[in-house]
């Protein structure tokens, strides 16, 4: 968590608690393993807990366009520390 909060102060965010970064993990992991694969890995006794409490769905459409901006986001970052 150490790694987190230099990560949001550098961006100046609010830091991400633990319960946030599981349900982002459940949402990013849905199209590289099964319900019951994310299941096991959080460790919840029911598929449905995670299913509808942990994971969003997050259309092609979205990662695509949140993958531009962070590639955008890290690019201007990049050149501003050339300088």
């Amino acid at each position: 968590m150490r790694t987190s909060k230099l990560l949001a102060d550098e961006l100046a965010i609010p830091k991400p608690n633990f319960q946030v970064l599981r349900r982002t993990m459940a949402t990013r992991a849905q199209n590289l393993g099964s319900v019951k694969d994310i299941q096991s890995h959080l460790r919840h006794s029911r598929a449905d807990t995670t299913a509808n409490e942990y994971m969003q769905e997050l259309p092609e459409s979205v990662q695509q366009m949140v993958g531009s901006v962070y590639a955008m986001l890290t690019s201007a970052a990049t050149q501003q520390q050339a300088m």
